[in-house]
């Protein structure tokens, strides 16, 4: 299965992450904001070390799947938005695909999650997955809307890393 490398949108490259997004990946995830969506409390704050791990796991996963989430680009400037993308997860008692989307939140309000979104799901849909996922904190209203503008529906209830979340599921359009 293999999803190709970069592309484009409209505002946005997105690419397999490589060694030069190391920084970018740490101020990403060091950022409050992404924190407390991803890593609330009572857990420990993310470290430069998560960043270094993250972006690890993510070329790995796409060396082993030839998708992945990707590194987002803001094509006028040049300058690193996120990760967005697709990614093997243990979602519930099951591994599904779950598409996931973190914009430095700096640029939050913008709709680079959406578009970046929808180029993912877009990719689901060219691999041919049945299905794809988002899990969303109850009280992440920003992620929840992001869903729903992909056009994801509520699919119920999941624990993940110990915490309630919304299930969002995307399923491609087979005609």
């Amino acid at each position: 299965m293999s999803g190709g490398d970069a592309r484009t949108t409209e505002r946005l490259t997105l690419r397999p992450p490589g060694p030069g997004d190391a920084a970018a990946y740490r101020a990403l995830l060091m950022h409050p904001t992404i924190g407390e969506w991803l890593r609330p409390p009572p857990l420990e704050p993310f470290g430069p070390e998560d960043g270094d791990h993250w972006l690890d796991a993510d070329r790995r996963h796409w060396e082993r799947f030839g998708f992945g989430p990707w590194a987002v680009v803001e094509r006028g400037t040049g300058g690193y938005l996120g990760r967005v993308g697709l990614r093997w997860s243990e979602i519930g008692d099951r591994t599904a695909v779950e598409v996931l989307w973190s914009i430095d939140p700096e640029r939050h309000g913008e709709g680079f999650a959406a578009e970046a979104g929808a180029a993912a799901l877009a990719l689901a849909a060219e691999l041919e997955l049945d299905e794809a996922f988002a899990m969303v904190l109850p009280r992440n209203v920003a992620s929840r809307r992001v869903a729903e503008k992909l056009g994801m529906t509520r699919a119920g209830n999941v624990e993940h890393a110990g915490f309630d979340h919304l299930l969002f599921r995307f399923a491609p359009d087979p005609g």
